[in-house]
């Protein structure tokens, strides 16, 4: 655990320390784990095309594949609604895979302090739609709020608390029926105006949760930007290791 813990804190001092950065981090690049609990309220319309693959190295030893399409509705400059949906599949060692389109996740946040510092809530609901057997069928619900703070030499610091409720947040026990608080925090570097470099770490109390990643937002141009970032996890429930891609897209 403890090795588990260092290893993560230098891939995300590697990814982010080599970052020099310019001016204040732009708005729009937004964060790989918290991509909807943040605080910034996109001004557009826009598209998120997901990629997400984790490994678990515990009871089940499985691989997890997610594509899904995240999706943003600004319903005025302080009021966002978002939505997402995809497919899943999740392929233990020494047993058959299983596939299912993912619970559909509806959402909204909006922007309570639009100064230097940003703040806003939001909640959340997901409709469980998909396959138990591929970690679906959940109903989860939450409430969070979240902020960035500008420092100097282009950094922005991001920070999210919230509480949710999970129907089974034990896929392999099937326990469930808990509020869990869920916390994360983070650093956006810019490197120039086409690159950040992303920073978090997020924890889930209930769950023994906490997943620490670096990542990189490239700016192909003002409305679209190409996303990578890798993880590390830290507790039991945890990926072991994690890849995020996506393609960001505002109309």
């Amino acid at each position: 655990m403890k090795i588990k813990a260092l290893l993560g804190i230098i891939v995300l001092f590697l990814l982010c320390g080599t970052a020099f950065a310019q001016d204040p981090a732009k708005g729009n690049v937004r964060l790989f784990q918290s991509f909807f609990e943040d605080a910034h309220v996109t001004p557009e319309p826009y598209i998120d095309g997901e990629f997400d693959y984790s490994y678990y190295d515990n009871a089940l030893e499985a691989d997890y594949y997610t594509f899904a399409m995240r999706a943003g509705l600004p319903l005025n400059p302080q009021t966002e609604l978002h939505f997402r949906l995809g497919v899943a599949t999740l392929d233990p060692d020494g047993a058959s895979s299983e596939t299912s389109i993912t619970d559909f996740y509806l959402g909204g946040r909006h922007l309570l302090i639009d100064r230097e510092t940003k703040v806003s809530a939001g909640g959340y609901v997901t409709i469980p739609v998909g396959k138990e057997d591929a970690w679906q069928d959940n109903f989860d619900a939450g409430v969070y709020t979240a902020l960035r703070h500008p420092l100097d030499r282009g950094i922005v610091l991001t920070g999210t608390i919230g509480l949710m409720y999970t129907e089974k947040y034990d896929f392999i026990t099937n326990n469930g029926h808990e509020a869990t608080l869920r916390i994360g925090g983070g650093a956006i570097y810019e490197y120039s105006d086409d690159v950040h470099f992303v920073c978090e770490a997020v924890m889930e109390s209930r769950h023994d949760y906490m997943l620490l990643t670096g990542g990189i937002d490239y700016a192909i141009d003002r409305k679209s930007s190409l996303r990578a970032a890798v993880g590390v996890g830290v507790d039991t429930a945890a990926p072991d290791m994690r890849a995020m891609l996506s393609y960001f897209y505002m109309f």
